[in-house]
């Protein structure tokens, strides 16, 4: 998913400063998508340049003064064009780097290879942990975009990240025991 897409998706529930567009791909978007800040704000001048957003200063005293963003009718276009769009070639492309590791842990000690793996699963629940606590805040965030009907798609892709870490345990474990195993043989 391109960034400038996430971007547009926020500014189409409400207006928001760079810093609280970062915020949302920190928490609560962050389990299946993520950016560095400089890439936001990146990002948001390239959509300024495209006319897809507009944005306004609010002066501020004692602080320094913040630019508000909004989406545009063309961003607005852009967004619902990309929404549509049932191409998934780029999507179906996967890259893993655990997984490329794996690959080429023959080089490796069998038991570097469980740590690995051992830490992957703590890494995986604690991704889980953190969608428990996001779960738990949706209701806030529809209340803060003023919005009543999306946290029944908020709630399918926590479905899918809950089911994709748990997924991945599951992986990581059967792993584990056929590593095991050949230490066992």
């Amino acid at each position: 998913m391109p960034l400038k897409h996430a971007i547009l998706g926020l500014l189409n529930y409400q207006e928001m400063t760079g810093y609280d567009i970062d915020r949302w791909l920190q928490k609560p978007v962050s389990f299946f998508w993520h950016a560095q800040t400089s890439q936001v704000y990146k990002e948001l001048n390239v959509l300024l340049k495209n006319n897809w957003v507009a944005h306004h200063v609010v002066l501020q005293e004692g602080k320094p003064n913040k630019k508000v963003f909004s989406i545009t009718e063309e961003g607005q276009i852009e967004l619902n064009r990309w929404l549509g769009d049932a191409n998934l070639s780029e999507i179906m492309k996967y890259k893993n780097p655990l997984l490329i590791k794996i690959f080429f842990s023959g080089n490796i000690d069998l038991g570097a290879t469980i740590r690995l793996l051992e830490k992957y699963i703590a890494e995986c629940n604690e991704i889980i942990a953190g969608m428990n606590e996001d779960t738990k805040n949706i209701p806030g965030y529809e209340e803060a975009f003023g919005l009543e009907d999306e946290s029944f798609y908020w709630g399918m892709t926590m479905t899918y990240g809950f089911m994709y870490y748990q997924n991945e345990i599951k992986w990581a474990n059967w792993c584990i025991d056929k590593l095991k195993n050949r230490i066992d043989d």
